[in-house]
């Protein structure tokens, strides 16, 4: 129901624009209330015509002309005694020769009591084609081609400059002759004479209100709806924009037959078609708009916007009538006060941001649309101004200025929206970058609490055992004679596994040449001391990429063990101590020249070995024969393996 009352209202603004003026003149003297426009008295006979009363024209001013003689006729004017016919301005043809189209005379009479001593013009507010002004038998410049095809000045105001010299004391005769092609609109209005000064004033004004701000108002309409466009090509979610973008283009386009009626590249009833298809098509892309605008779709109405897109052109190619255009306005006319009323309906009820902006654009487009219809109809005074011109593209700049409103508080939006974020993020970092810390922290504690952890079984399996084997071999002294070598030799043993367990904690990560040098070092003077020769043979090795500490620690156990055995058990008189990098690894190995060993038995201390080599991904293997000596082989790998577990393996 608000609905039909908002439309209720706008047809009653309508009916009052329909009601004001259209001449944009203002000294045009007021035509009495018993003459009609285009009235036509008795066929005049050449005695009346001669005794034309003359209209009496000071020098120095301007007069209207509103009564003139007609008579139909060619490229010259008809003589006195042709058949003229008396009429009132304006006047249209097709009151008094319906269906005529050709050149029609306009014959006016004016007495000057003086000759004008400045240029004098003749004024024509609206000739329908073209015109072309006589003074005295005289023909001055026309604008345009008076010839097929007719330059198309229906909407453009004329003004023809006479001459003072075409001027006489007394009586002088104008003729306007008026050439048509505009079935329903061909004919002249109340023309003005007098000094060319006087009548810039209004041809000015008419053509600004005509020619200058149509052409102003629809260049930047086009040039706004290419933005549009270029917007919507970059977001297609953007659906809206691009609708008013393309009506504003085909608005701007088909209102340029206006004020520029030719187009070099095209015939002029082809432009003044193309013209018209884009005027009604760039008011149905409104209706589109309105209703995407305020997110609804009926489908009776989008079939009919449909409907006339494709009825339009259609319909003007096959039946260009001036019946078939009007039609065709007052649908897309209905259609688009419907579709601006529930526009209305909407904001108003919504409160939509910029709402009243969109109120006023159509609180002044619809009525002035209705004004523009009548005008169609012939039911305004013959030189009215079409205004839709001006509220149009206004009515599509307040359109704009709304989604131009939207998409700047959805770019506020985001913007706050990232800012937010930001914030949010940035406080999820520090906190995350605390719980970091105490995890770091947690993990250097437990990381320092498990290496010492390893450090005390390494000493508790290491040195704890070779002191509990010291301590046994004490204790046995009760029962006999104690063997101090052994007990010294194990006794060393644990010291300088301490001493090599120590190092182990200063070595880089995949140091296996220091590793060997530090056990070397260690080792050297026990190794002299029990009459072993040690040949070094250690070439430049690659960093073992498993040999962190705990590993390194691992393979010193392992080489340590097997010095040990060779110290106790083998007899051997040299050790060479060897390591080289292979395709599968580094090779680390210690070869004796003692007794051997027939690979039989394995004792305690070969079983910890290859427990320890499993431990860090090493291969371990024992080379002997009898009487040859033994050779201790570990492979380190060097691809990095699957995490390991380091902790003693004795």
């Amino acid at each position: 129901m608000r609905v039909f009352a908002v439309l209720r209202l706008l047809f009653w603004v309508g009916l009052c624009c329909v009601a004001w003026p259209g001449s944009v003149r203002a000294d045009a003297p007021v035509m009495p209330p018993q003459v009609i426009e285009g009235a036509v008295a008795e066929p005049t006979t050449s005695a009346q015509m001669r005794d034309m009363a003359a209209v009496e024209l000071p020098w120095h001013h301007m007069a209207t002309l509103n009564e003139a003689f007609i008579s139909p006729g060619g490229d010259t004017p008809p003589g006195t005694d042709s058949s003229w016919m008396r009429v009132t301005l304006p006047h249209r043809w097709q009151l008094t020769h319906p269906d005529y189209a050709g050149t029609m005379w306009y014959r006016f009479k004016v007495r000057l009591t003086q000759v004008p001593d400045q240029p004098w013009a003749v004024y024509m507010p609206r000739a329908i084609m073209n015109a072309q002004v006589w003074v005295n038998g005289v023909p001055m410049a026309a604008q345009g081609s008076m010839a097929a095809p007719v330059t198309r000045n229906w909407y453009v105001p004329l003004m023809a400059q006479v001459p003072a010299g075409a001027w006489r004391e007394g009586d002088n005769i104008i003729m306007v002759r008026v050439v048509g092609g505009f079935l329903t609109r061909n004919g002249l209005a109340a023309i003005d004479v007098g000094p060319q000064q006087q009548l810039l004033q209004p041809y000015n004004w008419r053509l600004l209100a005509q020619v200058d701000g149509p052409r102003v108002a629809n260049i930047s309409l086009i040039a706004l709806g290419l933005f549009m466009v270029l917007v919507w090509l970059r977001d297609r979610g953007q659906g809206a924009i691009g609708l008013q973008g393309l009506a504003a283009i085909c608005w701007g386009l088909g209102n340029m037959a206006s004020w520029a009626p030719e187009m070099p590249f095209l015939e002029q009833l082809t432009w003044a078609w193309l013209a018209y298809v884009l005027v009604v098509t760039s008011q149905l892309l409104i209706c589109l708009f309105f209703w995407r605008f305020i997110g609804r779709r009926v489908r009776a109405i989008d079939w009919s916007i449909y409907a006339l897109m494709v009825f339009t052109p259609v319909m003007t190619l096959a039946y260009p009538t001036g019946a078939q255009f009007f039609l065709t306005y007052v649908a897309t006319f209905i259609l688009m006060a419907i579709s601006a009323g529930h526009a209305l309906v909407h904001v108003v009820r919504t409160r939509r941001p910029d709402g009243m902006v969109l109120v006023v654009g159509c609180l002044l487009a619809v009525p002035v649309g209705a004004h523009d219809l009548a005008f169609e109809a012939n039911l305004l005074p013959y030189d009215s101004v079409f205004w839709l011109a001006f509220a149009g593209p206004l009515l599509m700049y307040c359109t704009f200025y709304i989604l131009a409103g939207d998409h700047a508080r959805s770019r506020k939006d985001l913007a706050h929206l990232n800012d937010t974020l930001a914030s949010q993020v940035a406080e999820r970092e520090s906190a995350l970058r605390e719980s970091f810390e105490r995890v770091a922290e947690l993990e250097r504690a437990q990381a320092v609490q498990a290496e010492r952890s390893r450090i005390l079984r390494d000493m508790h399996d290491g040195v704890g055992a070779h002191l509990s084997s010291a301590l046994r071999q004490l204790q046995a002294a009760r029962n006999g004679q104690v063997d101090l070598g052994l007990v010294i030799q194990t006794l060393r043993d644990s010291l300088d596994q301490l001493k090599l367990s120590v190092d182990a904690l200063t070595l880089a990560p995949g140091d296996v040449v220091g590793l060997l040098a530090s056990l070397r070092f260690r080792v050297a003077p026990r190794l002299k001391a029990a009459g072993l020769d040690l040949a070094w043979n250690v070439q430049d090795l690659p960093s073992w990429p498993e040999g962190q500490p705990p590993a390194l620690r691992q393979l010193q156990y392992i080489l340590f063990e097997g010095l040990s055995n060779v110290l106790q058990h083998s007899g051997a008189t040299r050790l060479t101590l060897s390591a080289r990098r292979r395709p599968e690894g580094i090779e680390v190995s210690l070869s004796d020249d003692g007794r051997g060993w027939d690979g039989v038995a394995e004792g305690a201390g070969i079983q910890t070995m290859r427990a320890r080599a499993k431990v860090i991904g090493a291969e371990l293997t024992l080379h002997g024969e009898p009487g040859r000596g033994t050779e201790l082989r570990v492979v380190l790998p060097l691809q990095a393996a699957p995490q390991l577990d380091l902790s003693s393996a004795a």
